[in-house]
């Protein structure tokens, strides 16, 4: 550092300044019993506002678990029915597969080449994707079964409706995965 007194005639510099501050400086004896207080008292804050944000949102959710509920039987009669589309009032839904001759061959040729493209994979991700199509048609049995003890139920229509829909995606996703890469574009 420079050694020479600070002239009057000028503004003091940063040096100037940094020699004047004292080396030592003792904090005042209570300073980290403050700072504990407030590192406590931010804590209980925090602590209650969390408690005040749970019970706020607990509140919320039964609030709208209770208007769902309330509001299930009037918005289910506005939802069409799937059974109802395909069929007339007087008769009762079916959930059987469609036995039409058109539907039966195009899902046929497409399960046969869906095995025959299932061949090509590695036996990983071929177990994968057998274990996936078991799940899927066990949920599809199942969600046929609850509809013959409840078939005016529209959730359970839509499920079994979807199940149908992911088999075949699964289907058609295998054969365009290993199509040959001269095919796919």
């Amino acid at each position: 550092m420079n050694d020479r007194p600070p002239r009057h005639d000028r503004p003091p510099s940063l040096d100037d300044l940094l020699a004047a501050i004292p080396r030592n400086v003792e904090p005042p004896a209570r300073l980290w019993r403050e700072i504990v207080f407030g590192i406590a008292r931010r804590q209980r804050q925090t602590r209650y506002l969390a408690l005040a944000a749970s019970m706020a949102c607990a509140v919320l959710a039964a609030a709208v678990i209770w208007a769902v509920l309330r509001a299930a039987p009037e918005s289910r009669a506005r939802l069409p029915l799937v059974a109802t589309r395909t069929a007339p009032l007087a008769t009762a839904p079916s959930f059987a597969e469609p036995g039409d001759a058109k539907y039966l061959a195009t899902r046929a040729s497409l399960q046969a080449t869906f095995r025959e493209r299932l061949a090509l994979l590695d036996p990983t991700t071929r177990t994968r994707i057998e274990a996936s199509l078991a799940v899927i048609q066990r949920a599809h049995e199942d969600i046929r079964r609850a509809l013959a003890a409840a078939p005016a139920d529209p959730l359970l229509q839509q499920l079994f409706e979807s199940t149908w829909h992911e088999e075949f995606d699964l289907y058609v996703h295998v054969v365009h995965a290993t199509q040959p890469t001269a095919a796919k574009t």
